[in-house]
C-alpha cells in the first residue's frame, strides 16, 4: 500500500479513535459537572504522564530494531520479548511508591486515593496495544492496524456509555470503561503477537540493555509534551479553579483533532522515511522535503478549517451552556498541534541517527520554559494564557529541533525543486 492511501487509512482510523471524544461530549457535558469534569482530567493527564515515563520508549526501540535490524533479522522476537522487560520492572517500582505516598497525592489532588494506587496499572495498559499498533504500522499494514484500534474505539465508547449513563458511575464511569477496554486489547495484543511468533518467553539482557539506553534519552522527550499537556491543567486548577479546567478541556479535546490528525499521518510517514533514508539519494532528498512542505501546509489548512467549523461542533456536541466559553481555546489549542507535527517531522531524522540526546537537551529547556510560560501568562491572561503557552512551547519546540536536525542529517530544505 502506498504511502497516500496508508495516510488515508491511518487517518480514518484514528479519526475514529477522536469520534469517541465528541461522541461522549453531550454525555460528560450532560452528565458530568464542570467540577467533575475537571477531576477526569487531571487523572487521565497523570495516567498519560506516568504512563510516557513507564513505558521507557519500548515501543520507539521496537520500532528502529524492525528497521535497522542491528541485532539481525531472525533474533527481531528476543528483542521484542527484552525490550518489553523494562517497563514491567517500572512498574513494580511505581506501584510501590504509589502505596507509600498515594495517600498523600491524594489528598493534595483532593482524587479519592483508590485511583491513586492504580494509577501505574492504568499507564501499563497502553503498553502491549502501542507495541502491536507499531507493529501493524512498521510493516505496512494499515488495514490490522485500523481493525484493531478501531474495535478498541468502539467497546471503550459503549462501555463508557453503559457505566455513565446506565449505572449512573460519572466520571469513574469513563476511567472504568476506558481503562478496562485497554486492559482487554492488551491481552490481544499478547495473544496476537504470541501467535505470529513475534513475541518469545526468551530474554537477552543485552538487547534489554539496548532497549533502556535507547528510551533513557528519549523519557525527557517524550515527558515534556505530556508535562506541557498536564502541567496548563494543574496551573489552572490551582490558580483559576477546577470548574474553568472542566471548560477548558472541553474546547482542548475539540483542538486535539489536529493532534489526531497529525498523528495519523505520522504513522504512515515515518516508515516511509526510514526507508528512504536506508538508502537515501539525492532525489530521494527532494522527494522527502517536498512531501514534507506538502504535510505541513496541509496541517494548517485543517487547523483553519478546524477553527471555522468549531461553533458548529459546540452547538450539535456540548449540550450544556456552562461549557460553551470553551470554544475559545479551540483555534489556539489546534495551532499548537500544527508546530507538534511539524517538530515531529523533524524529530525523526534525530531519532534514525540515533541522538536522542539531543531531544533530551530540547526537552529540559521545553520543561522549564513552558512552566515559566503556563504560571506567567495564566497570571496576565487566565484560563486563556494556558492556551497560549502551550502553542508558544510546540513552536519552539519545532523550531529548536529543525535546526538540530538539520545539523545531524542535512536535508535540502531550502532548494527541494534544484537541479539534479
Amino acid at each position: 500500500m502506498n504511502l497516500w492511501k496508508s495516510m488515508s487509512v491511518y487517518t480514518l482510523s484514528n479519526l475514529s479513535r477522536q469520534a469517541i471524544g465528541f461522541v461522549l461530549l453531550p454525555i460528560i457535558t450532560g452528565y458530568l459537572s464542570t467540577g467533575q469534569n475537571g477531576d477526569l482530567t487531571t487523572i487521565t493527564s497523570i495516567v498519560t504522564l506516568l504512563g510516557s515515563f513507564m513505558i521507557l520508549s519500548a515501543p520507539g526501540a521496537i520500532n528502529l530494531e524492525y528497521f535497522r535490524q542491528d541485532q539481525g533479522k531472525e533474533n527481531f522476537p528476543t528483542y521484542l520479548s527484552s525490550a518489553l522487560v523494562n517497563p514491567l520492572i517500572l512498574f513494580l517500582v511505581l506501584t510501590l511508591l504509589a502505596f507509600l505516598f498515594g495517600s498523600t497525592l491524594g489528598d493534595l489532588l483532593s482524587i479519592p486515593t483508590h485511583w491513586i494506587y492504580i494509577i501505574p496499572l492504568l499507564s501499563l495498559t497502553t503498553l502491549l496495544p502501542q507495541v502491536l499498533s507499531l507493529i501493524y504500522q512498521a510493516s505496512s499494514r494499515p488495514l490490522q492496524y485500523a481493525m484493531y484500534n478501531m474495535s478498541m474505539t468502539t467497546l471503550d465508547l459503549l462501555f463508557s456509555i453503559l457505566l455513565i449513563v446506565g449505572l449512573s458511575m460519572n466520571w469513574e464511569g469513563r476511567l472504568i470503561g476506558n481503562f478496562g477496554t485497554k486492559i482487554l486489547f492488551g491481552l490481544i495484543a499478547l495473544f496476537l503477537l504470541y501467535r505470529s511468533g513475534l513475541l518469545r518467553f526468551k530474554f537477552n539482557w543485552a538487547y534489554t540493555k539496548d532497549a533502556l539506553f535507547f528510551g533513557l534519552p528519549l523519557i525527557l522527550h517524550i515527558l515534556s509534551a505530556n508535562v506541557m499537556d498536564l502541567s496548563d491543567q494543574l496551573f489552572i486548577r490551582e490558580m483559576v479553579g477546577r470548574e474553568e479546567l472542566g471548560v477548558y478541556s472541553i474546547g482542548y479535546k475539540v483542538g486535539m483533532i489536529i493532534l489526531i490528525l497529525q498523528a495519523a499521518i505520522l504513522l504512515a510517514w515515518q516508515p516511509f522515511l526510514f526507508k528512504k533514508l536506508k538508502e537515501i539519494t539525492p532525489e530521494a532528498k527532494k522527494e522527502i522535503v517536498r512531501i514534507s512542505y506538502l504535510i505541513m501546509f496541509g496541517l494548517v489548512i485543517a487547523a483553519g478549517i478546524l477553527h471555522l467549523i468549531s461553533p458548529l461542533l459546540f452547538k450539535y456536541f456540548v449540550l450544556s451552556p456552562e461549557y460553551q466559553d470553551g470554544i475559545k481555546f479551540v483555534g489556539i489549542i489546534a495551532l499548537a498541534y500544527v508546530f507538534l507535527g511539524w517538530y515531529k517531522m523533524f524529530s525523526s531524522y534525530i531519532i534514525y541517527t540515533k541522538n536522542n540526546k539531543y531531544l533530551s537537551y530540547i526537552a529540559v529547556f521545553n520543561i522549564i520554559f513552558n512552566l515559566g510560560l503556563n504560571y506567567f501568562l495564566i497570571k496576565s491572561y487566565g484560563t486563556m494564557g494556558a492556551a497560549y503557552a502551550t502553542a508558544i512551547s510546540y513552536f519552539s519546540f519545532f523550531v529548536i529541533t529543525a535546526i538540530v536536525s538539520q545539523r545531524v542529517y542535512p536535508m535540502p530544505w531550502l532548494t527541494p525543486f534544484g537541479k539534479k
